[in-house]
């Protein structure tokens, strides 16, 4: 920059006229070398404060102009997928966090009564391996099994027509062998929920870290609590463990271990709650 500075000097200072006395060349010289001077002095100290003010400036117009575009951004409505991916559909239903039915709750039935109260809603989806498992239950040579299979159909039917539910099958190939690999795996890529009754399937996904909803566990949540001390009727239909208790079953399954009644089979008993256990199987009460 001295350089430059100074070769304008140089260039501008024959524009000078002659004084009288004076030695032209000394005074364009002169001039040159102060042009120098002044180049190498002054422009590195102007330079660092237009380049402090430069910066300054930009980083100010930076920062209003993101934080006016974050402000804009922020006000539009965000969508938040459960799951990460584009979201799977069957027509034009968006599968987002379904609930799978797995044959047991199907043939179970509760799950019918369930939705129809409203606690269960939204897209309930039937893979098509279980309809086909369904089906070999329907075709059991086993009277009682085959009853169960085709009443299972009959119980698919009539979800199909509670108003706060949507039911759709899913027809297409999931990785696994066995039908609960598979459905465990189609919950997990659809970020869905199973609903079952199978104690083993239960645990299995809870192993995995997948959401399953035990329509069992639903049913002894909601079972009326006895309490040490009340006062119930019973009828006794079968013999406990002990020898000298008698088992009945309250109306929603409860089971009901009565001492000192093994000989009361077939006949109602008036009998005071001594203790409740709750098992994984359900709620056990205790009376004597």
């Amino acid at each position: 920059m001295a350089f430059i500075f100074a070769t304008l000097a140089a260039i501008y200072s024959q524009l000078i006229p002659p004084v009288e006395g004076i030695y032209s060349f000394l005074i364009r010289a002169l001039l040159t070398l102060a042009a120098g001077g002044i180049g190498f002095m002054v422009f590195p100290g102007i330079a660092r404060s237009l380049k402090k003010v430069t910066m300054t400036t930009f980083n100010f117009v930076i920062h209003r102009l993101s934080f006016e575009v974050s402000s804009q951004i922020s006000k539009f409505p965000r969508f938040n997928p459960s799951f990460s991916g584009t979201v799977p559909q069957i027509g034009s239903v968006n599968l987002t966090r379904p609930l799978i039915l797995d044959t047991s709750a199907i043939i179970d039935g509760r799950i019918l009564d369930v939705a129809k109260t409203g606690f269960v809603s939204g897209l309930i989806l039937i893979p098509k391996f279980v309809l086909t498992e369904l089906q070999q239950v329907s075709d059991s040579s086993d009277v009682l099994k085959r009853a169960r299979g085709r009443r299972g159909f009959e119980i698919i039917e009539e979800l199909k027509k509670v108003r706060l539910t949507k039911v759709e099958i899913w027809d297409k190939d999931q990785n696994g062998k066995a039908v609960d690999e598979k459905l465990l795996n189609l919950a997990k890529s659809l970020n869905g929920r199973v609903i079952t009754t199978d104690f083993n399937l239960n645990r299995l996904a809870q192993v995995s870290n997948i959401n399953i909803l035990n329509v069992n566990d639903l049913a002894n949540s909601v079972k009326t609590v006895s309490l040490p001390g009340e006062s119930m009727e019973i009828k006794i239909v079968h013999l406990g463990k002990d020898k000298d208790q008698g088992v009945g079953y309250l109306a929603d399954g409860t089971m009901v271990v009565v001492t000192e009644a093994a000989d009361k089979i077939g006949q109602s008993l008036k009998v005071e709650v001594t203790k409740n256990i709750q098992t994984p199987a359900g709620r056990m009460i205790f009376a004597k």
